[in-house]
């Protein structure tokens, strides 16, 4: 017998939150997408959280996160400005324009979020957040303002500049979070979004990477231990082919992404005979 999951987490990874869309549309054909006893959300899965946590339309979220959720959308043109305040503010870009794309992505959801806090939603909603001044995960509840909860989830070390609230300083939440698993209770379903390595760094390669391309090597690895470390009965990893944090979804078959995700949900219930 199927029993529903009253506990929604879902992890972090950038445009390759569209496999928790998949994967919440087959678990919506076994039960109402309503979890009373909270949703969470890390990074990209705090957005998807905040959607599912005030009952807007999973359905009508693929349109949506294609127009305003890919990275050329969530900030600034560069410029070589940029780079030379980024030694003292720590991030290239303010998170002026992700806070324009992601108000402009709920309103036309039919959701106003400007002045929204956490607990004006509908269910339990935590935001998951990397509390760099203590060094601690955090999770954002009850009365904290909704887009600036959002905005320190989603805050990408060194593309972003670090939040400043309550007089601490936070960043994106995979950074102290890779598997969301950690930090939720034990029976809730989690969608964990798996990193998948870009290269195998080897002697002959190393030279050519560029810094970043080595550091975010380095960072796959350590979260895919991480991962493995944290994840629960009740997680599903889900990944896609080539498809990475900051792919273009305009070079994938975006039917084909929901239909897979969908079918890991689907084999993951049915392994498990809830």
């Amino acid at each position: 017998m199927y029993l529903p999951f009253r506990t929604l987490g879902l992890g972090g990874g950038g445009i390759k939150g569209i496999l928790h869309i998949g994967a919440l549309l087959e678990l919506a054909k076994h039960q109402d997408l309503t979890f009373p006893n909270g949703v969470y959300g890390n990074s990209i899965g705090s957005i998807i959280a905040t959607y599912i946590a005030f009952e807007l339309p999973i359905d009508k979220l693929v349109p949506l996160m294609k127009e305003y959720l890919s990275m050329d959308k969530l900030k600034p043109t560069f410029n070589f400005e940029n780079i030379s305040s980024a030694f003292s503010t720590k991030g290239l870009y303010s998170m002026d324009i992700f806070e324009s794309s992601i108000t402009e992505m709920f309103s036309k959801a039919g959701l106003d979020i400007k002045d929204k806090k956490i607990n004006d939603a509908h269910m339990p909603l935590y935001i998951v957040s990397s509390n760099i001044s203590k060094g601690i995960p955090t999770l954002f509840s009850k009365d904290v303002l909704l887009m600036d909860a959002l905005k320190c989830s989603c805050c990408i070390p060194g593309l972003f500049r670090p939040i400043k609230l309550y007089n601490q300083l936070y960043v994106d939440g995979n950074v102290f979070t890779p598997c969301i698993a950690s930090v939720m209770p034990k029976e809730a379903l989690i969608l964990s979004l798996l990193k998948q390595r870009k290269h195998t760094i080897t002697p002959s390669l190393i030279e050519s990477m560029s810094p970043i391309a080595y550091l975010d090597e380095l960072y796959t690895m350590s979260s895919k231990l991480f991962h493995n470390a944290s994840v629960t009965e009740h997680t599903l990893c889900l990944s896609y082919p080539n498809l990475h944090s900051d792919s273009d979804l305009s070079n994938f078959n975006i039917d084909d992404i929901l239909e897979q995700s969908g079918q890991l949900l689907n084999n993951f219930i049915s392994k498990r005979s809830l």
